[in-house]
């Protein structure tokens, strides 16, 4: 008799229990937030906020409350299977050289870090030059750079077939100059890790 009573109350509980749906907003690394509109035909509610909630129920919309704690209860599992957001990094070198630039250096650190925690990556290098120089031998430049960061990663235990790169001379300069200016801010790499 007190088994027959007990799923009669869990059955009670799950038939007054009638939620639809249930939307969170996640805070992003920066600790902002999008935005969320959950409508029921009548009215909507505006989720804007971390962890800002609402949910539908019995096919009205309504804010609801909920925590940190609690969102990880509920999505844990979804929370968890998320791949990591891409990462971008910016390298600079010596003048005309593949040489990283002394701070450069210590930031190689920071991408081969990023990288190593990924259990699946794709590491993207593109060198670029500033504008001293003639066009072709900007090209190679900016190619032996991009080079020279896909060997030191390889080097470093990296899987070579997860790293595409290429060259771009003086084609996308981060600061527009004319030709023959020296600009260190235009002599990098760029690396994106997926």
């Amino acid at each position: 008799m007190r088994r027959i009573a007990l799923a009669l109350a869990l059955l009670l509980l799950a038939s007054c229990s009638s939620r639809q749906s249930l939307f969170v907003v996640l805070p992003n690394p920066d600790g902002g937030s999008g935005a969320v509109t959950i409508e029921d035909g009548t009215k909507s509610v505006v989720l804007d906020q971390p962890y800002a909630a609402g949910e539908v129920r019995g096919g009205v919309a309504a804010p609801v409350k909920v925590d940190q704690a609690q969102v990880q209860q509920i999505f844990g599992s979804a929370l968890a299977a998320q791949p990591i957001l891409p990462s971008h990094f910016v390298l600079y070198f010596e003048k005309d050289t593949s040489t990283l630039t002394p701070d450069s250096q210590l930031r190689y650190k920071a991408v081969f870090a990023d990288i190593r925690r990924r259990q699946v990556y794709e590491v993207e290098v593109i060198g670029h030059t500033d504008t001293l120089g003639n066009p072709p031998h900007n090209q190679q430049l900016s190619m032996s750079r991009a080079e020279m960061i896909r060997d030191r990663l390889v080097h470093d235990g990296l899987n070579p077939k997860s790293i595409s790169v290429a060259g771009r001379g003086q084609l996308d300069l981060a600061v527009v100059t004319a030709d023959q200016v020296a600009e260190p801010r235009n002599r990098r790499v760029e690396i994106t890790v997926r």
